[in-house]
């Protein structure tokens, strides 16, 4: 097995279970920046922090990045349950 789909097998969350059945704005945004969103997330969105993040184990990175995901996808759920 190769590298990438190690990772893409560990990190389910992040790379699995997308649609391509429809091309709207967030799956075009998606495709368009691919991993420079993840920087952007990890940097908190300082370009100066960029550089130091490219540096962590790609484990550290991809463990940050699940977490922030889930925590979002809770939030906005939570958040759906109070307007219904």
């Amino acid at each position: 097995m190769e590298f990438r789909d190690r990772l893409v097998e560990q990190y389910d969350e992040l790379f699995g279970g997308g649609s391509d059945k429809s091309l709207d704005g967030l799956s075009n945004f998606s495709r368009k920046w691919g991993w420079y969103q993840s920087l952007y997330g990890l940097s908190q969105g300082d370009i100066t922090r960029i550089e130091s993040v490219t540096k962590l184990n790609v484990h550290t990175c991809f463990m940050m990045l699940a977490f922030m995901k889930e925590k979002n996808e809770l939030e906005a759920k939570q958040i759906k349950k109070k307007f219904k």
